[in-house]
């Protein structure tokens, strides 16, 4: 594996800064091959190496070019304000998880009257309460807050490790976990990262509301054809889950305490505050246009201050450095400033990337109807993303799909809206460890097989992209 990356690393670095010396390609100009080099060799990097380092690498060869200088790479990368919303909605998110909330919430979805009713009624609200407390945190603590949960219930009932249910269960939460960041774009990087690519395009953003509409609309139709795919596929013996007691789930649960009701307020006023634009822009157009004049990371960088500086019982409701270093995935906040640069380069007039891959691609996709291409890009999207970075996959399908339909080689096609498919398509990963962090946590535990996790988590997957196509593309085109 070390030499395997080593050799990647040396092909990577002269893509990087040896394509610029060959001759160019019909087509394009010098300029074109220098920038295509660094985008090669920074998704190889991305892909079988890292995506902490390389981010930065790839920010320094884009300063070498005669495209940008140095000022101008550091504002479109570092100062861009996806970097900025990802760093301090981070914060906010981390210190809510803090409170013991999140666990609160998914034990009273679990423990409703409803569950009792029998073991499927219980599954389908115990896998509902991911998606809703995933749609305003990161998948990872989403997870990370299901699976002691799980382990728990495993162990009452007497299963061990490679019975059959837990592997459905614990397939499960990973997916509702990761597909729960579809449906806002509240903390979730990979939904924004496609939002910004193309407020960046576009000059005009997508707002909150209206993507959040497309994105919980999809996520629940693709929930109930998930609950039935488990229920008439994977088939499990649900016979020891009817003598469950519930109840026990809740035991030794404490009152919310008043740290906990003020730091869920702070963070819901926060939410609010994104949400504003799309609710008032009707009814209050000034409220609203002053509000979303403010910046997306505003009210993030809002919700952070308001937790530094509220104390209970002489103690902040969240501690500024802990959160810095302990809720910020800095490898994120590093690929989404260099994924900004890096996209801005490939589509500049200058370089002429764009241009040579409409003409290259138009003859082949020219005549496609408008749905069939929605549903090879949602299909590609989330086949890739299954054995790659989300992050790499929204850059580089979004880099190759939106030229076609701005140029026109595809007709009929709503940008916005695909917009919103590719980004929700990169969320929907679940088949391989590699595919996402949780991923690689869930065929960590011992709960599941990653034979099992493919075998059903691709399907799974594949349903995902045909609701994102038939489903999500159409409210999207019909909202943006």
């Amino acid at each position: 594996m070390k030499n395997k990356k080593t050799m990647i690393t040396i092909i990577a670095l002269a893509f990087m800064f040896g394509l610029k010396l060959v001759p160019p390609i019909t087509g394009l100009t010098t300029l074109g091959m220098n920038i295509a080099g660094i985008f090669i060799g920074t998704i190889l990097l991305w892909l079988y190496v890292s995506t902490t380092w390389p981010s930065v690498l790839c920010m320094v060869a884009l300063m070498l070019t005669p495209l940008y200088t140095y000022s101008q790479v550091l504002s479109g990368s570092m100062g861009n304000w996806i970097t900025s919303f990802v760093l301090f909605s981070s914060m906010v998110t981390y210190a809510l998880g803090q409170t013991g909330y999140l666990r609160r919430l998914a034990v009273w979805f679990i423990t409703r009257p409803f569950a009792k009713k029998n073991p499927w009624a219980f599954l389908g609200l115990f896998f509902l309460a991911p998606l809703v407390i995933g749609s305003f945190m990161s998948p990872i603590p989403t997870f990370m807050i299901f699976i002691p949960i799980a382990e728990q219930i495993f162990k009452e009932l007497g299963y061990e490790k490679g019975d059959r249910l837990p592997q459905m269960i614990t397939l499960s939460v990973l997916c509702f976990a990761s597909i729960s960041t579809i449906t806002t774009p509240i903390a979730h990087t990979v939904p924004l990262l496609s939002m910004s690519l193309f407020q960046k395009d576009m000059k005009t953003g997508i707002d909150f509301l209206s993507y959040s509409a497309f994105g919980v609309v999809s996520a629940l139709v693709m929930y109930a054809l998930i609950l039935l795919f488990l229920k008439y596929v994977f088939r499990p013996d649900l016979s020891k889950l009817q003598n469950l007691d519930i109840d026990k789930l809740s035991a030794g649960m404490a009152p919310m305490s008043v740290e906990e009701k003020t730091t869920l307020s702070v963070f819901a006023f926060v939410v609010a505050l994104w949400m504003a634009p799309g609710i008032l822009k009707y009814s209050m157009p000034a409220l609203a246009t002053f509000i979303n004049n403010l910046g997306t990371p505003a009210p993030a960088m809002i919700g952070v201050v308001l937790l530094s500086l509220i104390k209970i019982k002489g103690k902040a409701l969240m501690k500024f450095d802990e959160a810095m270093s302990k809720g910020v995935s800095w490898a994120a906040v590093m690929l989404v400033a260099a994924t900004m640069i890096l996209s801005s380069a490939l589509v500049d007039e200058k370089v002429g990337i764009t241009a040579y891959m409409v003409k290259l691609i138009s003859p082949l996709i020219g005549n496609l109807p408008p749905m069939v291409f929605v549903l090879i890009v949602a299909l590609c999207t989330v086949v890739m993303t299954n054995f790659a970075s989300n992050t790499v996959t929204v850059t580089l399908i979004y880099s190759i799909a939106m030229p076609l339909v701005l140029k026109s080689a595809i007709v009929g096609v709503n940008p916005a809206a695909l917009t919103c498919v590719i980004g929700a398509g990169a969320c929907v990963a679940m088949a391989t460890p590699p595919s996402t962090a949780h991923a690689a946590i869930a065929a960590g535990t011992g709960w599941l097989n990653t034979d099992v996790m493919f075998k059903y988590g691709m399907p799974i997957s594949l349903i995902g992209a045909l609701v994102l196509t038939f489903v999500g593309y159409p409210i999207a085109a019909a909202l943006m």
